[in-house]
């Protein structure tokens, strides 16, 4: 009878022995593709859906209101008094900004705007709707609620995430608070 496959697959089998296979190589490989794509979406891409619109000049709030501890009402002068809490001329950034870091390149770039005149075009982050009448005062002045209670941690932020506030986030915290729910009195014109 004749084994000769048989001896072939013998020699075949002392031929690899010692040497790791493919199909671990292969195991490895997906399981690291697996790894690696969990961490892309984990860390990478999941994140980044919770950041805001780049803004034309890069400012981190958790530089300037966490590190440096720059109190909101310096460059959001307008929060206990107006509608809007409104956004800082370029004029002020520079009472820091002609000292500090006055060379960094996106420092030069605000510094254009300044020169031409021109106010920086930043890219709005926080919406309320057209037909709510929303005063910060109230808040802030009277009730006496931090900026974070509605605009998140702002001091751990670099890119602040687009937020459209919608009525049951103000309804819920009205609740809470006890304040005013009727809202065609004070909310909506």
């Amino acid at each position: 009878m004749d084994r000769g496959w048989v001896d072939d697959m013998t020699d075949t089998d002392e031929k690899t022995a010692g040497r790791p296979t493919m199909k671990g190589g292969y195991l490895w490989i997906g399981l690291g593709g697996l790894l690696f794509a969990f961490l892309f979406f984990f860390y990478g891409a999941v994140p980044a859906m919770r950041v805001g619109p780049e803004q034309p000049i890069p400012f981190s709030h958790r530089v300037h209101a966490g590190v440096k501890q720059i109190d909101c009402h310096f460059c959001h002068p307008y929060v206990e008094r107006s509608q809007n809490a409104g956004l800082p001329a370029v004029e002020k950034c520079f009472f820091c900004h002609d000292y500090v870091i006055p060379m960094h390149p996106e420092i030069k770039k605000e510094k254009s705007f300044y020169d031409s005149g021109k106010p920086v075009p930043w890219k709005r982050v926080f919406w309320v709707p057209e037909f709510v009448f929303f005063q910060h005062r109230p808040h802030v002045s009277w009730a006496r609620l931090d900026c974070s209670h509605c605009h998140g941690d702002v001091r751990s932020m670099d890119r602040l995430p687009r937020v459209e506030f919608e009525m049951g986030f103000c309804i819920t915290c009205h609740k809470k608070m006890n304040a005013q729910t009727d809202c065609w009195l004070g909310c909506h014109r």
